[in-house]
């Protein structure tokens, strides 16, 4: 899993931001959330324009060099900081792999080009690419010709792309985990047009591609109801191909245009959700945004049984900020170029029976 991500300069972020997703708190409760010192779930909370948008943004940046999967164009727009634009762009993972630490950190200019990067495993530099050297450390990197290698690609994609690695090492062994994880991961917003970047299969037509899933239109239906909303759902073919209706008494309703804001967003998470066994991470943007307190609290404990997903949440809904569904060191508040844990920001011993929600709106939990 992450366990630290760090990036400096990018976008509103003109300083270092550090987000740690490790945890030293013993709390009793909601254990299986915090397995192994790692934050699996975890719900960030700012103000407006405190950067929840481009925290995701930044965490998703290691896909648009290392993946072929889908990149967002808008984030070329003002991807430096405006202060200092002519200064690169650093980003840092941390990820824990079997008790094992490797570190990715590279820099850009832009968002297409690594300028800069470096992956140590346990402390050891693995690759270095770089303005004095570049070389590789991994078995079965011996004969690989750097000569070859075209400079607008990452050099750890290269690597990867081209080397047969020894897989009972186990540093070739943590790397591939990497990059697994890497093509695993996954961003979406509701609030922005639908959109996701990432590993999920998405064609833009979100009924249809559920109806060409296996028992899709069945799953959706069952999912909808879990969330309280019972709607009678078929897949049906009226010559312009498959989408789903909606059984109305004796009657048969296009449901696209039934579907609210909040339906619509619920209906595009059941699609990457169908799909969460290719998923590794998942940064969810404004995720309740047209939803209902109820219904959020009722998403996030639905994810919070997928033991192998880790997933972030960001809201302005400080009616989800309770000890029922997560604890004190997985809620995060994000301002003034800094994200710490709720745990982090109190000199109080938080416990189970605290009100998290009305410690935070009297202002409890700040530096």
């Amino acid at each position: 899993m992450l366990t630290e991500f760090r990036v400096r300069n990018y976008r509103n972020f003109k300083d270092e931001l550090r987000f740690s997703l490790e945890s030293e708190k013993n709390y009793e409760f909601h254990q299986n959330i915090v397995p192994n010192g790692v934050i699996k779930d975890s719900v960030v909370v700012g103000y407006n324009a405190s950067g929840k948008t481009n925290l995701g943004r930044a965490m998703m940046d290691i896909i648009n060099h290392l993946t072929d999967e889908k990149r967002e164009n808008g984030l070329k727009v003002f991807y430096s900081n405006l202060y200092t634009p002519d200064d690169t762009v650093s980003f840092v993972y941390k990820f824990k792999f079997d008790n094992h630490i490797l570190e990715y950190s590279y820099e850009k200019e832009s968002v297409e080009y690594v300028q800069q990067e470096t992956i140590k495993i346990d402390g050891k530099k693995v690759i270095v690419n770089n303005t004095d050297t570049c070389y590789v450390c991994l078995k079965g990197s011996e004969t690989l010709n750097l000569d070859n290698w075209d400079h607008s690609i990452s050099l750890v994609k290269y690597v990867y792309a081209n080397t047969i690695l020894d897989k009972k090492d186990l540093d070739c062994q943590i790397f591939i985990k990497f990059i697994k994880f890497v093509n695993q991961m996954l961003w979406f917003s509701s609030t922005e047009g639908l959109k996701a970047v990432g590993s999920v299969s998405n064609s833009g037509n979100l009924l249809e591609e559920i109806c060409n899933l296996k028992d899709g239109v069945e799953k959706l239906e069952e999912f909808l109801q879990e969330m309280n909303l019972p709607f009678k759902l078929v897949a049906k073919d009226k010559g312009e191909g498959k989408t789903i209706y909606c059984q109305m008494g004796d009657k048969e309703v296009l449901f696209s245009p039934l579907m609210s804001s909040g339906t619509k967003s619920l209906v595009f998470l059941f699609l990457w959700y169908m799909q969460r066994e290719n998923l590794s991470f998942v940064f969810i943007d404004e995720f309740d945004a047209f939803y209902h307190t109820d219904l959020s609290i009722a998403v996030i404990q639905k994810l919070l049984l997928e033991e192998q997903i880790q997933v972030v949440f960001t809201s302005h809904n400080t009616d989800i900020v309770s000890n029922e569904l997560l604890r004190p060191d997985c809620y995060f508040i994000l301002e003034d170029n800094s994200i710490k844990p709720f745990s982090s920001l109190t000199d109080k011993a938080l416990r189970e029976a605290h009100n998290l929600q009305k410690m935070y709106r009297a202002g409890a939990f700040h530096e």
